[in-house]
């Protein structure tokens, strides 16, 4: 328009066009243009080496960010097992069934399990949310405003749960190695 305001011919020779049957719409009347779909754009884009190696990149960080938690947990776990497993032995001798030591046992893992699930990931938006700004990501995305976070609610539950599944997992684990523990034994190791 404002070539057309100064009186220079324009002739448009590239039309963007969006929504379904925008690209009829544009072909049907008459000017002589390439049209270019948003969605072939975008399908474009999504495989870009640049973007397909980001993508695998943020999927294989993650693999391995979950991995180091469950290794985490795994080894404090393994490192109290035996203080934990003590204590419980000698809560059975005064009368707590094994059903109920694996509960306890289980009660005694799951906090820190239950702050990492629920704080990590909203530390992670958290963090998001700050660093959206300075980036300034309107620039490179060509918008007026910066795009909004996307958060993958499902993925964060996914590890929330992936977390809780390995405490379910040690427990009996755990509980199985020491069932071979006496409670003789175990009065006579004294402190």
């Amino acid at each position: 328009m404002a070539l057309a305001d100064a009186g220079l011919p324009a002739v448009p020779n590239t039309v963007w066009v969006t929504g379904p049957g925008a690209a009829r719409a544009v072909s049907n009347t008459g000017v002589a243009a390439d049209v270019v779909l948003r969605a072939d754009v975008l399908r474009a884009q999504r495989v870009a080496p640049l973007t397909a190696g980001l993508l695998r990149l943020a999927w294989t960080a993650a693999a391995v960010l979950l991995a180091l938690g469950l290794l985490g947990l795994t080894l404090a776990a393994a490192a109290g097992a035996s203080q934990r497993w003590q204590t419980l032995t000698r809560l059975r001798t005064l009368g707590l069934r094994p059903r109920d030591a694996r509960r306890v046992a289980a009660g005694e893992l799951l906090p820190p399990v239950v702050v990492a699930a629920v704080c990590g990931p909203l530390l992670g938006a958290l963090l998001a949310r700050l660093t959206l700004g300075p980036l300034d990501l309107g620039l490179l995305t060509g918008q007026a405003a910066d795009p909004a976070a996307v958060l993958p609610w499902w993925l964060l539950g996914l590890v929330s749960v992936a977390l809780l599944a390995a405490v379910a997992a040690v427990v009996p684990v755990e509980s199985a190695l020491r069932r071979r523990d006496r409670l003789s034994e175990v009065l006579r190791a004294g402190e």
